[in-house]
């Protein structure tokens, strides 16, 4: 009886050992970046090379490297490598925002440098006066490429009243005041916001002329821009790959 109780107890060490090892892998990771061994910015060596130089299966060395990205230390491109994040992309404190950011720019963890914008008037389909909330006898609907180095990496569909482009004064003959209201005026104190995030997998076809994700697996924020009186200015759909987003929320 003793004997089977020593078995057990064993067991349950070398049980709870293994569920650990991908902690203490973590810790060597952690430290190495804070030492400067792997400075920000720099790539990780590759899977295989890392896990033999810290004599530990792949599997382990992925669960180690999952919650260093769920941290804010590194960050996986896809196809290229981990990398370690500079010190604006990890976890230091931030500053407050008191106004609500562009979501791609709030939970996009990937540095943005050029933006392609695209849009058209239509008449409004039922489904999209249902969203509005009101009657309007055009649309506008634009399209947004968020990409790093011409790669395409989020995506963005916004509904907009053609009022709004009226009491706006915007003048679509310039695409760039259309842009910087809906990058940014449109997130102004005085409004609402309503945003529900959720799983998706139709970021690739909803971007119509790109792929985003080699994985089909998306970030969708579902978001809402009223004004005081409750009106809905902007209607959007946010698609961020689901490798490359992280979300703070400050109470």
């Amino acid at each position: 009886m003793i004997k089977e109780e020593e078995i057990e107890n064993k067991e349950n060490r070398e049980n709870k050992e293994s569920k650990l090892k991908h902690v203490r892998v973590y810790e060597q990771l952690y430290e190495m970046i804070q030492n400067g061994t792997f400075p920000p910015d720099s790539r990780l060596p590759s899977e295989t090379v890392l896990s033999a130089q810290l004599d530990v299966s792949r599997m382990t060395l992925r669960k180690a490297l999952t919650l260093l990205q769920e941290d804010g230390m590194t960050r996986n491109v896809q196809g290229v490598g981990h990398f370690v994040c500079s010190q604006s992309e990890s976890r230091q404190e931030k500053s407050h925002i008191k106004t609500p950011q562009h979501p791609v720019y709030s939970y996009c963890t990937e540095k943005l440098d050029t933006v392609e914008m695209a849009f058209r008037i239509e008449p409004p389909t039922k489904s999209i006066l249902d969203v509005l909330k009101q009657y309007t006898p055009a649309v506008v609907i634009v399209d947004r490429w968020y990409k790093q180095k011409e790669m395409p990496l989020a995506y963005s569909l916004s509904f907009l009243p053609i009022e709004r482009i009226g009491e706006e004064k915007i003048d679509l003959n310039q695409s760039s005041q259309l842009q910087e209201y809906l990058e940014r005026q449109c997130y102004d104190q005085k409004n609402c916001f309503r945003r529900i995030c959720s799983h998706s997998t139709a970021g690739n076809f909803t971007a119509l002329t790109c792929t985003l994700s080699e994985e089909n697996s998306f970030l969708l924020v579902q978001e809402t821009i009223m004004d005081i009186d409750g009106q809905i200015l902007v209607s959007s759909k946010h698609y961020i790959p689901s490798g490359l987003f992280r979300i703070e929320i400050c109470m």
